[in-house]
């Protein structure tokens, strides 16, 4: 299998972390080697262990055969989903059968929701300016 570069993706996570409050979490970076069948579009999956401050991103085949840009988006995709992650799981329990008072949906919605609009306001006042370099550095060759 081919090795590749990871760098320019560490480097963005590294500069960018304290966006997804993922600063201070121990992180990975696993390389698949077989795209999964049937989905053929899946360029990264994001698992977090919140309790215990860990990251591991998957990258699949097709992530290294987009463009520079669309890994970028990608791998913006997959961290936003670490702000979504209590929510997501809340469904997933739904499903299985364990409940949640609606005090705890609650809560968990109004937590994902300023870390969202605490997200949105630093970029539109421009305060994340060298997340925004770093999100450009991206695309630099290296």
């Amino acid at each position: 299998m081919k090795k590749h570069n990871t760098k320019r993706i560490i480097e963005l996570l590294e500069q960018t972390d304290w966006m997804f409050e993922t600063n201070n979490f121990e992180r990975h970076l696993v390389d698949v080697e077989v795209q999964p069948e049937g989905q053929e579009e899946l360029t990264a999956l994001v698992i977090p262990s919140l309790n215990y401050k860990e990251l591991t991103i998957k990258l699949y085949p097709y992530f290294w055969e987009l463009s520079l840009e669309k890994q970028r988006e990608a791998l913006l995709h997959e961290m936003v989903h670490v702000i979504t992650h209590e929510s997501k799981m809340i469904a997933s329990n739904l499903l299985e059968g364990e409940f949640h008072t609606l005090k705890e949906i609650k809560d968990i919605n109004e937590k994902e929701t300023s870390a969202i609009t605490h997200l949105l306001d630093s970029l539109l006042r421009g305060y994340i300016k060298y997340a925004k370099r770093a999100y450009k550095d991206y695309l630099k060759k290296k």
